[in-house]
């Protein structure tokens, strides 16, 4: 429960990071690196309560992938950045939200 919170809010920032402040992410590697080893390890965690280990499966992939764009040198593609990050957030502050609410089994009916 903990691990989905805080990949949700890390997705969120990353998704602030990309729109309202690109500067932070165009031309440094460390505010990308240092999320994508937060989410990975998150998703790690995560994986252990979650009731389908495919949710964090995403977040991990996502964490890998946001590792790579990370380390390119993509100073010259800023577009890429941006792009990168932001659907890296999006992906991975939807999976992470829908392994927190999702709990089957749990009736409402009356």
């Amino acid at each position: 429960m903990i691990p989905n919170i805080i990949n949700t809010l890390l997705g969120l920032v990353l998704v602030y990071a990309a729109v309202l402040n690109p500067a932070l992410m165009t031309g440094r590697f460390y505010p990308m690196l240092i999320a994508s080893v937060v989410i990975l390890i998150m998703a790690i965690w995560a994986r252990r309560s979650d009731n389908h280990p495919w949710q964090s499966s995403v977040n991990i992939i996502m964490a890998i992938l946001l590792a790579v764009l990370a380390l390119l040198p993509l100073r010259t593609f800023p577009i890429v950045t941006f792009w990168g990050g932001f659907w890296v957030g999006v992906i991975v502050s939807v999976m992470a939200l829908w392994a927190l609410l999702y709990r089957p089994g749990i009736s409402q009916t009356s």
